[in-house]
């Protein structure tokens, strides 16, 4: 008798779970999903000028080697930007001289190094530029 009625009780909850499965899938599949109200966005492109920041770079130059942690991150730029750098040791921000030069010195690890020299204008306008310098004390 006791088997039985679990016997009994496993088939009820078989049936009843198909059951509630059959409801269910016919639920979702009659149900109507209006799309969302959609809202237009009208965006307003500001035309730039191309001469509003500029970046020029005299030291380091592209690919050298160096033997020391140390660099020389030098060039010039607008008056009213202002200049990140970025290494993956150190990042400084600086701000250039009346006529446009600026100057820094930051650290760089072993082996090769990606420098990165980014002038912002004030008016959000930016130019980025990559430098790759390698450390090593190893004489060629």
């Amino acid at each position: 008798m006791k088997k039985e009625k679990i016997v009994l009780a496993f088939i009820a909850a078989i049936i009843g779970l198909l059951v509630a499965g059959i409801i269910f899938y016919i639920y979702e599949s009659t149900k109507i999903v209006t799309p969302p109200k959609l809202t237009t966005i009208a965006t307003v492109q500001e035309k730039t000028n191309p001469s509003k920041v500029s970046l020029t770079l005299s030291k380091p130059t592209d690919e050298s080697v160096v033997e020391s942690k140390v660099i020389q991150v030098s060039g010039k730029t607008k008056p009213d930007a202002t200049i990140i750098i970025l290494t993956s040791l150190d990042e400084k921000v600086i701000a250039p001289s009346s006529d446009g030069n600026f100057s820094a010195t930051i650290n760089i690890g072993d082996g090769q190094n990606l420098i990165e020299i980014t002038a912002i204008a004030r008016t959000g306008e930016q130019i980025k530029i990559t430098k790759t310098v390698t450390f090593s004390t190893e004489k060629f």
